[in-house]
């Protein structure tokens, strides 16, 4: 007797232990399926896994409905709380066709139906928050194409106006200048010595006057928009400007960190904003060293663009009724309009002026 209680036992254990290793292989089977499931494969694993839990739970049909779907009036539904906090109420684990009411007879089996449900309900969380990752990429990407758009147009329309003022320059009283000066030079020739040493004189002085107001006329034209500046680049544009500092007795030491092109409006913008810079060291600090520097700030992607002078009386030397004289002003306003700042300060020997143009995606 005690042999067939013995033997009971151990028939009971053996039934225990099998019934603990098919509940790990399906908990297992499941959360693999689950996990490698993505995109469209995730639907079909969510019903083979729901379909999987309807059978252990003794149903012979298991499927996750949404809020807009009904339910069959016999129908076990187990409500996916963590969906509803998520901002998704409503869905909920479905099964029906009852085959076996008692299936889940034990504390074990009601663990293991419960750890079923919340596998499911947990891949379905975080493929919700997935989607809502990658809308809200989407939207984040939409919103900076929308806002280089503004930016764009910002610069684009303060762009368009010098070139008109510089095609009306050009048309206009450009070629009414060289055409005073070269009547001049003619004028000139046909008198050569027939006229009075102070008449010939004054009328070399016109003729230098006109020369030079010629130069400068093409000066100011070339510099509202300069051909490298859409050809070759923000750089190729500041080192021909850096050139005329040269010319004038600066030392120039320029560098390029940028590796490559920028967005149209960012290069038109620095190079806005390093040519009043360079005019001001060429008005307020003679034959100082100057150092240019431009680059991409690693951490943030703002492109920053600085100048800096090694002495002369430089805008640090400006009161503040002066400074919009000089520049400051204007380069603030330009960086205002797209978020940007400016640093202008003295330093030991000079002046540096510090320019920070925002990336378009912050």
């Amino acid at each position: 007797m005690a042999d067939a209680a013995f033997t009971t036992d151990l028939r009971s254990l053996f039934r225990d232990s099998e019934a603990r290793a098919a509940r790990l292989r399906l908990l297992i089977g499941i959360s693999r399926d689950l996990a490698a499931a993505d995109g469209r494969a995730l639907d079909p694993a969510v019903d083979r896994a729901a379909q999987r839990a309807a059978l252990f739970a003794g149903y012979a049909r298991g499927v996750v409905l949404g809020a807009s779907e009904a339910s069959p009036g016999d129908a076990f539904v187990i409500p996916l709380e963590t969906l509803a906090e998520q901002g998704r109420p409503g869905v909920r684990l479905v099964f029906t066709a009852a085959l076996n009411t008692g299936a889940i007879s034990t504390q074990e089996d009601a663990e293991t139906l419960r750890l079923l449900v919340e596998m499911i309900e947990a891949r379905l969380t975080v493929d919700l928050q997935q989607r809502r990752e990658i809308e809200l990429s989407g939207r984040l990407e939409r919103r900076e194409r929308e806002l280089e758009q503004v930016l764009s147009k910002v610069v684009t329309a303060q762009e368009r106006e010098r070139a008109a003022i510089s095609a009306d320059l050009h048309d206009g009283v450009a070629q009414q200048v060289a055409a005073l000066h070269r009547r001049l030079e003619l004028l000139r020739l046909d008198l050569d010595s027939h006229a009075p040493e102070p008449v010939m004189a004054e009328l070399d002085a016109l003729i230098g006057v006109s020369r030079q107001s010629v130069a400068d006329l093409r000066g100011v034209i070339s510099g509202l928009r300069p051909t490298s500046l859409d050809d070759l680049g923000v750089v190729a544009a500041l080192k021909d400007e850096a050139r005329r500092l040269e010319a004038a007795g600066h030392p120039v030491a320029i560098f390029d960190q940028l590796h490559g092109r920028l967005p149209d409006w960012q290069e038109t913008l620095l190079f806005r904003i390093g040519q009043e810079a360079i005019n001001n060291v060429a008005k307020h600090a003679p034959g100082a060293r100057v150092r240019l520097e431009i680059g991409i700030d690693a951490e943030r992607g703002d492109v920053i663009l600085s100048v800096e002078d090694s002495g002369g009386r430089g805008l640090g030397d400006a009161t503040p009724d002066e400074a919009p004289r000089f520049g400051l002003e204007i380069m603030r306003e330009r960086l205002a309009a797209v978020a940007g700042t400016l640093d202008a300060r003295p330093t030991a020997n000079g002046f540096r002026i510090r320019a920070i143009v925002p990336s378009a995606s912050r």
